[in-house]
């Protein structure tokens, strides 16, 4: 079968399905990272709020060269599974062994340093199989809409495994926490066997039941020639610079929730609850960012969802404490645009790769899903060092503390202003965004003309 026929097979509502079944406890992974584990470093193992910010900011920097190289060798690698099926394959043991380490296996007093490697190994198993998948969603259906329909599946997908995280993690705080660090405790073990469960038995239905192209592998980049590529790539950085500022938005909101509905607003035990509904409403907003992006493009979605977050953060200013009636519809109408974010960088980023395919004859996407992965989670681990505030201004975060005002408010205003002040300015960035459906259009005529003319010169006629 030549190249053109290749990327003509149609790919089934079925196989898209098993495809993006991964993504639930992949990306319901990210939430716990975020929001319970840093708190839970800190309450329940007794590891000092320098030291939490330090680990996951460390381990972020980290990052920044492991997860494009690790896309680099992923778009260089041979095997007669696919390169795709095999990484996602290969990562799938140590990440699920990791997860019952760090979910599980640590014990209050751990000495910092295993709980610095758990953390740095875990991420790095968790970005071999993000790359992996993300790589195979830019190619299953090779076209731009083909594309964003994988990938609006891997999205909901995704949405579904974090509502299922927080619902069982809400059950488990009301029903094995009999206090505020017992709560976040059983919140934590029942997320981690939870995703030990899940990971094995998605990959499994990815890999088994459909099949991957084969395609050649890419010319190796050093760490050099990926520099240079990010920097000769301008619709690269419009992508990564909101998705940058996205992920510390996400970092300090995600890192901060559990403290703040629970110290500032009085949530002991319904937090976790609250927080699941925020993330149901996530699930039913995907289709309405979807919608927004297919009317007036992807960036002026991505805006739109931007402004969205930093209207109803605002609102936390006026949300009464402790009344429940206010705050759950409050957090389902704020959760609606949470995963419009995800979404919209990726699709977005699923276009750049076309234009670096057009300019380089190369299809990256390995490398360039990389790089979206490196600066969401360095983002994400910016997050942290609010951390380190708060402990600069006496914050407690243990069971029964008696915060001071000045603690309190600093814990409000970093978990208000600062989301809102990034949102803003990620919205702003993407004013004149140079790809639009049109121009993506001209990208993909041009590609399947490369690919056609390549077929007929080297190949000869269409054979099966």
């Amino acid at each position: 079968m030549t190249q053109t026929s290749t990327r003509e097979r149609k790919v089934s509502a079925w196989e898209i399905a098993a495809f993006a079944a991964p993504a639930a406890p992949l990306l319901a992974l990210s939430l716990p990272t975020i929001i319970f584990i840093p708190p839970y470093f800190a309450s329940h193992l007794g590891i000092p709020l320098f030291w939490v910010s330090a680990i996951f900011l460390g381990v972020r920097i980290a990052d920044i060269i492991i997860d494009p190289t690790l896309g680099n060798i992923q778009d260089r690698t041979i095997h007669p599974w696919g390169r795709r099926r095999f990484w996602l394959t290969a990562a799938c043991p140590p990440l699920m062994m990791l997860i019952w380490i760090l979910f599980i296996g640590l014990w209050p007093g751990v000495p910092i340093a295993i709980a610095a490697l758990t953390v740095f190994l875990l991420y790095s198993a968790y970005a071999a199989m993000m790359i992996a998948h993300l790589g195979w969603a830019g190619e299953l259906m090779p076209t731009y809409h083909g594309r964003t329909h994988v990938l609006g599946a891997v999205q909901f997908a995704s949405a579904i495994g974090q509502v299922l995280m927080l619902v069982i993690a809400g059950i488990a705080a009301l029903a094995f926490g009999d206090d505020r660090d017992g709560a976040n405790g059983a919140a934590v073990m029942a997320m981690g066997w939870t995703m030990v469960f899940l990971l094995p038995v998605t990959t499994a239905l990815a890999v088994v039941f459909v099949p991957e192209e084969k395609r050649p592998p890419q010319h190796h980049l050093t760490l050099i020639e990926t520099i240079k590529t990010l920097i000769a790539s301008r619709s690269a950085q419009r992508v990564l610079l909101p998705d940058f500022l996205l992920g510390i938005s996400q970092g300090v909101s995600g890192g901060l929730f559990l403290w703040y509905f629970q110290f500032v607003l009085g949530f002991t035990n319904t937090a976790q609850a609250l927080l699941a509904l925020y993330f149901v409403a996530a699930l039913v907003g995907v289709p309405i960012w979807w919608f927004a992006a297919r009317r007036w493009g992807k960036h002026r979605a991505l805006a739109g969802a931007f402004i969205y977050t930093a209207v109803t953060t605002a609102i936390l200013f006026v949300l009464p404490a402790g009344d429940i009636w206010l705050a759950a519809p409050f957090m389902f109408v704020a959760g609606l645009s949470n995963g419009g974010g995800v979404l919209l960088t990726r699709t977005m980023m699923a276009d750049v790769v076309d234009e670096d395919e057009l300019n380089t004859g190369a299809r990256r996407s390995g490398l360039f899903f990389g790089l979206l992965l490196t600066t969401s989670k360095a983002g994400a681990a910016l997050g942290p060092i609010t951390y380190a505030i708060l402990g600069l201004v006496g914050f407690e975060s243990v069971n029964g503390a008696n915060n001071t005002p000045e603690a309190l408010m600093t814990l409000s205003a970093l978990f208000i202003f600062v989301p809102i002040v990034l949102c803003v300015l990620a919205a702003l960035t993407l004013r004149n965004y140079p790809i639009d459906e049109k121009r993506q259009a001209e990208l993909h005529a041009a590609i399947e003309a490369r690919h056609s003319a390549n077929s007929e010169n080297t190949l000869g006629p269409v054979t099966k």
